[in-house]
């Protein structure tokens, strides 16, 4: 007598095709989650900066005027790039000597996604929000 052992060659072929089925509906989210995580981190980068220069701007009794060109950041007449992000600020912001600020909005294109970087006025408090896909 022979006793067989192991696995069809089609029960091979069903676990493959299920495994087949599972990637194509996953992988496709992961990738756009994996995208809009990429995306949030450079916004955050952007609201990481004005920070920086909120703060700079208070410990260094300076005058810093925030406003965009070309898609860049600028900051005194100094560009600050970056890669593959667009920014629009409409109104200049300024941050005074004081520490208080004018207020104003950013807005920032990254790859597919669009970000609302909110400066509050007086003091300067950031929020950061998706307002969606471009």
């Amino acid at each position: 007598m022979r006793s067989n052992k192991g696995f069809t060659l089609i029960e091979l072929l069903i676990v493959v095709a299920i495994i087949g089925i599972m990637l194509t509906v996953s992988l496709p989210m992961s990738v756009g989650m994996y995208e809009n995580y990429k995306a949030s981190i450079k916004a955050q980068e952007v609201m990481v900066f004005l920070s920086g220069v909120r703060r700079e701007s208070f410990l260094y009794s300076e005058k810093k005027v925030l406003f965009s060109q070309g898609d860049v950041i600028t900051v005194d007449e100094q560009e600050k790039v970056f890669p593959d992000t667009r920014i629009r600020i409409e109104t200049p912001i300024i941050f005074y000597r004081n520490g208080t600020t004018s207020g104003g909005t950013v807005r920032l294109y990254i790859g597919g996604q669009s970000y609302l970087l909110a400066v509050s006025s007086p003091l300067g408090n950031l929020l950061l929000t998706r307002i969606g896909s471009v």
